[in-house]
């Protein structure tokens, strides 16, 4: 005689719960689905439950157990996920306003157009300082100038320059990319740590496949808002 199976709730309540594979498997494994089927099986055990032999409720604590997490994760990520469509909107909302202006960012490019026009970058210094040597170099990497940054004393932080596109001889030299070093001398004769910044004048905004916004700037270099230390 074949044997059968029943897939009857009142006899297997807790199938209720773990319910059957559907076209709509992902949705009913959500935390929605999850206690969309709690609660039938509770509707059905209470239904079936002998009052005289009640049925055991360690199973249906532990899924109660289960809903509330999942509930919980999942309300935590859509929180987070609010917030950072949030921030992303600000931060685009930001570089754009930046379109056309000065930025101080990492790097050590100067473009000159060769008149003799101010070129402007800094450095950060691990520790106050009593000289601050910038060494200006041509695209070919032979040094072109040299400036001395001493009054004020630099300090820890972020410390300016400026360079008036001029060799050590006074001659304006040729527009080109030139690139700059930084060193730093501490009182006691012990270097300090720098770090190069450049001025660069922002071209257009772009977006990385994360959303985030980048700002390119007229060297063809990308910044990020972040690392924005100065604007004008």
């Amino acid at each position: 005689m074949a044997s059968s199976v029943t897939n009857d709730p009142a006899s297997n309540p807790y199938s209720v719960v773990n319910g059957n594979t559907t076209s709509s498997g992902t949705a009913a494994n959500s935390a929605q689905g999850i206690q969309d089927r709690f609660l039938k099986l509770l509707v059905t055990q209470l239904q079936a439950q002998d009052p005289m032999n009640p049925m055991d409720n360690s199973q249906m604590t532990s899924q109660m157990a289960q809903i509330s997490q999942v509930s919980g994760m999942e309300k935590l990520n859509q929180t987070m996920q609010t917030m950072l469509s949030a921030q992303i909107a600000s931060q685009s909302l930001m570089a754009t306003t930046l379109v056309g202006r000065q930025v101080l960012s990492p790097g050590n490019v100067l473009n000159s157009a060769g008149d003799g026009a101010t070129l402007s970058g800094a450095a950060t210094l691990d520790a106050d300082a009593k000289k601050m040597t910038v060494t200006i170099k041509n695209e070919s990497g032979v040094t072109v100038n040299t400036i001395d940054v001493t009054s004020p004393a630099p300090k820890a932080g972020m410390n300016n320059f400026t360079w008036n596109g001029k060799d050590m001889a006074g001659n304006i030299l040729p527009s080109g990319k030139y690139t700059f070093e930084v060193t730093a001398t501490k009182a006691d004769g012990t270097s300090a740590k720098t770090v190069a910044y450049t001025t660069q004048k922002v071209n257009a905004v772009a977006w990385d496949s994360s959303g985030i916004p980048q700002l390119i700037l007229n060297d063809g270099t990308r910044a990020k808002l972040a690392d924005i230390a100065q604007m004008s």
